[in-house]
């Protein structure tokens, strides 16, 4: 089975503007939702705090989680100067998923974010106001995501076969089945 991306967000002051998903059962998730928040919060913590911006990505069991900021300047109101805040993309993936491929793909993204919409917007957090960005990611990630095909083995072929409903002549109806070999 081919690793790949299973979630993609774009996460600011503890609310993800965008979030998508790409796990092909609900029961694969990784996190519940408030774990994750609280993680991901709890890590930009610990990365802006202890190690500056530093971390780009950890393990945990057989996912890793990767993260990438970026900066928003907003008039401060105390100073006639702007203040930097960082907002952050993270995604989930599978472990043997392409580091390089994924982390680059995550600038962009978050690249393209930053420059598509204003301080104010990502400040109002509106969440109605990004989702027409959403459907970038499925172009951004194009390659990572992983799709139903790829999880089956190739030698299993799909087809009907029609079986004799006993008693009522010739009567057909589809069964859908695999076939090949397991």
């Amino acid at each position: 089975m081919a690793p790949g991306l299973l979630e993609a967000a774009i996460f600011f002051q503890g609310v993800n503007l965008i979030e998508e998903t790409y796990y092909l059962h609900d029961y694969d998730k990784v996190f519940k939702e408030d774990q994750k928040k609280t993680l991901i919060e709890a890590i930009t913590n610990l990365a802006s705090s202890a190690f500056g911006d530093k971390i780009q990505n950890f393990a945990m069991g057989e996912h890793i989680v990767f993260l990438t900021s970026n900066k928003i300047e907003v008039p401060s109101k105390e100073t006639d100067t702007n203040e930097s805040i960082p907002i952050i993309m993270y995604c989930i993936a599978e472990k043997d998923t392409n580091k390089k491929l994924l982390t680059e793909s995550m600038k962009t993204g978050l690249f393209q974010f930053v420059n598509r919409f204003s301080a104010f917007d990502i400040l109002s957090k509106n969440l109605d106001k990004f989702k027409d960005f959403a459907s970038r990611f499925e172009k951004i990630f194009k390659g990572l995501i992983k799709t139903e095909e790829e999880t089956l083995p190739e030698n299993i072929k799909f087809k009907e076969v029609h079986h004799n409903k006993g008693g009522y002549g010739n009567a057909t109806t589809p069964n859908y089945g695999f076939h090949g070999k397991y």
